[in-house]
């Protein structure tokens, strides 16, 4: 169910792309935006919206330029990737599912993850670091052909899936601030 809820999402902002407020007096989208933030050049940005049936939470990534947008459910881990070092100092690995609407098949990175008729939903499986409090991603990105993998061996490859991925992990501190600003409370 949360799936279908997704794709109609998916394709409702499929043809706004980057105009979320465009979209949300146009339409009557069963989400709420609560936050939303921008890339410096304002090329890819980053959201924070509230399902209004179930109250659920999601990221979404666009960028201009890609028909695909990446729909990322969301878990106060990921929301806080960038924050928790390990023991060692470092930072551990960022795990998460992204939800690609009105993919096609035959596409690179096909037989990665799980499809549900047009929606690709690929577990990604992401190295980074923090300088400066800029998270810098280290590609490649991996992935695993099931979505409860336990081990991410396959490189992602399509370049389309590798830019939705950056610009949600290196916008996401950005959209941190956004939410902070707005006091939302997140679970």
């Amino acid at each position: 169910m949360a799936k279908k809820i997704f794709l109609l999402l998916a394709l409702i902002l499929l043809t706004v792309a980057m105009n979320v407020e465009a979209a949300e007096e146009e339409y009557s989208l069963p989400f709420e935006t609560l936050a939303r933030a921008y890339s410096a050049d304002e090329n890819e940005a980053v959201g924070l919206i509230q399902m209004k049936s179930s109250g659920e939470y999601a990221f979404i990534a666009v960028a201009k330029g890609l028909d695909p947008i990446g729909l990322i459910p969301y878990s106060h881990e990921i929301y806080n990737f960038y924050m928790n070092k390990d023991q060692s100092g470092g930072y551990p690995p960022v795990i998460f599912a992204m939800l690609l609407p009105q993919s096609e098949h035959g596409q690179l990175d096909d037989e990665l993850g799980d499809w549900d008729e047009n929606l690709h939903i690929i577990p990604v499986y992401a190295l980074f670091d923090v300088k400066d409090g800029q998270v810098i991603c280290e590609k490649p990105f991996y992935s695993a052909n099931e979505l409860k993998a336990s081990h991410y061996q396959t490189k992602i490859q399509n370049p389309d899936h590798e830019r939705l991925i950056e610009t949600f992990l290196t916008n996401l501190p950005r959209l941190h601030e956004v939410i902070d600003s707005k006091n939302i409370s997140l679970p």
